[in-house]
């Protein structure tokens, strides 16, 4: 009997192995999933079949998983890697005697373990034959789709069209001894079996996700929706037209917006975005998958990431994809819709949205109609709650049209809870490099089209590194109702609340605060934000192996640093790699080698150092408060400290909150004296000799945040000589902002486009706001209170002597001349 099995799976392997290429979820599956092999572990699997059995012994050699077996009936004792199979085949399949004889097992198996203290492991384990979740009413998706319980001839077809393209998913181990051990054998048996039965389905639906419904089925059916049908007689009434012209733009507008997905076209997409990142990139290095993978078994995803480049579209499809879940449908900016990339991109799970809705209601009900089609079939989704992609580098602040939209139809009623994913997406080069200095220098923003495409080939040639994306802790959605909206539940879900607005915007900013919080620190951003913080971009390789050293420290002693990853934590390692991707330039000196960043790829890397700013910024507020004093309070420093906080805090949306701030500066000044860049006596705080190293590496840190000071203190400035004298409005507040950041960026030669970002001091004058620094009165003009003064002093005294006489002279050169125009 044993000499025919062996013989069996001999032959039997061999088209396997040569049709079949499978790939391990997660890759490992020992540390991701805390598998003990100190203790007994046991396989389950859906379905009895030849294919995955051979396919699991595979794999489990591979990953260094116990060896899988088949239990004979005989034996008195299950062996360590005994695989059990919950269901039997339908068509021309084994018998049900056959599940029985496992469910007996099951049992036996407890009764093994019933008074051992090793806690077996159970390990559910599904293999996905292909992606393709197959249409709605189609026959073709019954000989063709990914099913475990196919007959011999089915199972053949699909290992012929899907053997190169499937997925083993290990699921994380069921452990015996959380079971209610006053049961009996057969009713535990029969809840483990309920348990895995239900863990398998869900399992499938977000791998697969469900069925894909006929595009023009779902326009119809967003034509027949109760709102939709209103908007349309209101569109009627009030264009004075006839009611089956004010339905064809209806239709215009579904036709427009609507995805048509097609699961050969995310088939063909991986095989040749495959191609594209080899090509040009060094690895995509993936965290926190698994946490998804957990969500997508009960919950509607909503993925919310960063937007830095046009491949954030394709990139997020093709890790989820390879990491055993549905692609989401994706919110993408109607200027994509040209040919080909329109179709292409349709075809892949996008919906085109308008970049203003313009007050056009009929749109909105459409667009609104088929949002909700999308959370409430299951689909996962996917934005970008940014609404573009950032030109600087930092996050820009959250727009509120697709999450309201989002709350507004969570309010009508899902299926499933909705979780929110943020997700951080980081480059250590991006294609678009050279049109974001353009555009930050001032040049238009040239439109997306079949031509730019074609330059894409010449992209291919170069290499840009590594990419990163890392899913960030999630938010709940209907918790974070809970605790933020009072009585949320009593809002009429057809009508638009009056908190919405406030709350949605309060959503964004979590959103955002929760992906810098899974920032990746990577070679470039890290050398970057060093090199750039001196005079002439230029620093001794010694010294700026040094400070990388330091702030690797400072980074990994961050409080509850969340998901934050440093992808290389040798400072040393690090400037070779900034080297190979010519981030940073090496020249030879008699009194050791430098490392310069050329003026032409200084504007660029701005970009980069952006990307982490958030993370070295309390530090760098307390270097700056030295940056004049020889010594502090330890009170005075936190008071200061606080001050300013508010406005670093939503520019770069840094986690901590007003009452947890104390302690995270009191754990950074601990951190400086530990390294002797302050030394602390009793409450007494003081920097270290002006001639020293420690006094250099303190400066330097204080200077990452020179260029964001300078920008709070023209805004400051500018508040402080109206106050009492003139009245000065909110636009023109943020116009003179701007122009006199460009006029002193132009004088002394800044390299930081964002200093003169017109929506950041958008952002300065509304945190002001917000803090109760100004007021809008009745009249236009804007209310300044006399705590301005003050905050304007304070930031001024974190700059140096220099830049404060520069910012001082052109400053009240700039407002003579716009009181000489103005009278």
């Amino acid at each position: 009997m044993f000499g025919l099995r062996h013989l069996y799976f001999s032959l039997a392997k061999l088209p396997i192995n040569w049709l079949v290429r499978i790939k391990a979820i997660p890759e490992q599956p020992k540390e991701s999933l805390n598998i003990d092999l100190e203790k007994p572990v046991y396989y389950v699997m859906r379905t009895r079949a030849t294919s995955s059995f051979i396919m699991l012994e595979q794999q489990c050699k591979k990953l260094g998983l116990p060896e899988p077996k088949y239990i004979n009936s005989t034996q008195d004792d299950i062996p360590n890697g005994a695989v059990f199979f919950i269901q039997h085949k339908q068509i021309f399949g084994r018998r049900p005697s056959t599940i029985k004889k496992y469910f007996d097992r099951l049992q036996a198996l407890l009764k093994q373990h019933e008074h051992n203290q090793d806690h077996p492991q159970i390990l559910p384990v599904s293999i996905y034959w292909g992606r393709n979740p197959g249409r709605e009413k189609s026959l073709l998706r019954l000989l063709l789709t990914d099913t475990e319980s196919a007959t011999p001839l089915r199972k053949l077809l699909i290992l012929l069209f899907q053997g190169r393209n499937s997925f083993m998913r290990f699921g994380k181990p069921l452990k015996l001894n959380l079971l209610d051990q006053h049961s009996n054998l057969e009713h535990k048996a029969r809840k483990i079996t309920r348990t895995l039965r239900v863990y398998f389905h869900r399992q499938w639906i977000a791998a697969m996700g469900p069925l894909v419904a006929n595009r023009k089925q779902v326009i119809t059916s967003l034509l027949a929706n109760d709102t939709v049908i209103e908007s349309i007689k209101r569109e009627q009434k009030k264009k004075n037209i006839s009611y089956e012209k004010a339905r064809k733009n209806a239709l215009k507008y579904a036709d427009e917006i609507a995805a048509n997905y097609s699961y050969k076209t995310i088939r063909f997409m991986s095989s040749i975005l495959s191609w594209v990142w080899n090509k040009m990139y060094g690895g995509i290095k993936v965290f926190n998958a698994e946490r998804v993978r957990e969500l997508a078994n009960d919950h509607e995803i909503v993925y919310v990431p960063c937007h830095r480049s046009h491949i954030d579209y394709l990139l997020l499809s093709y890790v989820l994809y390879y990491e055993g879940l549905m692609t989401p449908h994706i919110a993408a900016g109607i200027n994509l819709n040209f040919w080909p990339i329109g179709g292409i991109l349709r075809r892949a799970g996008a919906f085109f949205i308008r970049r203003s809705f313009s007050g056009n209601r009929l749109y909105t009900a459409v667009f609104n109609a088929y949002f909700h089609h999308l959370m409430d079939k299951g689909i996962p989704v996917e934005f970008f709650p940014e609404g573009g992609r950032s030109r600087t580098g930092r996050l820009l602040q959250p727009k509120t049209g697709m999450m309201g939209m989002m709350v507004q139809n969570f309010m009508k009623g899902c299926r499933k809870p909705i979780m929110i994913v943020p997700v951080y997406i980081g480059y250590e080069r991006m294609m678009e490099g050279k049109s974001y200095i353009k555009e930050m220098q001032g040049g238009k923003k040239k439109k997306e089209s079949m031509g730019q495409l074609l330059k894409v080939r010449n992209q291919l040639k170069q290499r840009y590194g590594k990419v990163y994306v890392n899913f960030a802790e999630p938010i709940n959605l209907e918790q974070w109702l809970d605790s933020n909206v009072d009585d949320w539940k009593a809002s009429n879900p057809d009508e638009r609340p009056t908190w919405l607005s406030e709350k949605v915007l309060a959503l964004g900013e979590q959103c955002m605060t929760h992906i810098n919080q899974s920032a990746i620190v990577n070679s470039v951003n890290l050398t970057s934000l060093v090199l750039l913080s001196t005079q002439r971009r230029t620093l001794g390789k010694r010294e700026l192996i040094n400070q990388i050293e330091w702030y690797i420290s400072l980074l990994k002693s961050t409080p509850n640093c969340g998901d934050m990853y440093i992808s290389n934590d040798n400072a040393a390692s690090v400037v070779e790699e900034a080297k190979s991707l010519g981030a940073v330039q090496e020249f030879n000196n008699p009194l050791g080698n430098l490392c310069q960043i050329s003026e032409q790829a200084a504007v660029l890397l701005t970009y980069y150092r952006n990307n982490i700013m958030h993370l070295i910024a309390i530090p760098a507020l307390i270097a700056s408060c030295f940056r004049q004093r020889l010594s502090l309070q330890r009170a005075e420093l936190i008071a200061n400290c606080k001050a300013v906080y508010p406005l670093l805090k939503r520019e770069l949306f840094i986690k901590y909150s007003d009452e947890e701030l104390s302690n995270v500066i009191n754990h950074y000044i601990q951190e400086f004296g530990n390294n002797k860049l302050l030394t602390i006596s009793e409450d007494e705080i003081l920097r270290p000799n002006i001639n020293s190293d420690e006094y250099s590496q303190l400066i330097l840190l204080a200077d990452t945040l020179k260029e964001t000071l300078e920008r709070y203190g023209i805004t400051l400035t500018l508040l402080a000589t109206h106050a009492g004298q003139s009245a000065i409005s909110r636009s023109q507040l943020e116009n003179q902002s701007q122009k006199l950041a460009q006029r002193i960026s132009a004088l002394y030669n800044i390299y930081a486009p964002e200093s003169f970002d017109k929506s950041l001091f958008q952002q300065i004058v509304g945190t002001l706001r917000r803090n109760k620094f100004i007021e809008n009165g009745s009249d236009g003009d804007l209310i300044i209170h006399g705590s301005i003064p003050d905050l304007q002093h304070l930031i001024m005294s974190m700059l140096s002597h220099s830049t404060q006489e520069s910012m001082l002279k052109t400053a009240r050169w700039a407002i003579a001349r716009w009181r000489e125009g103005s009278a």
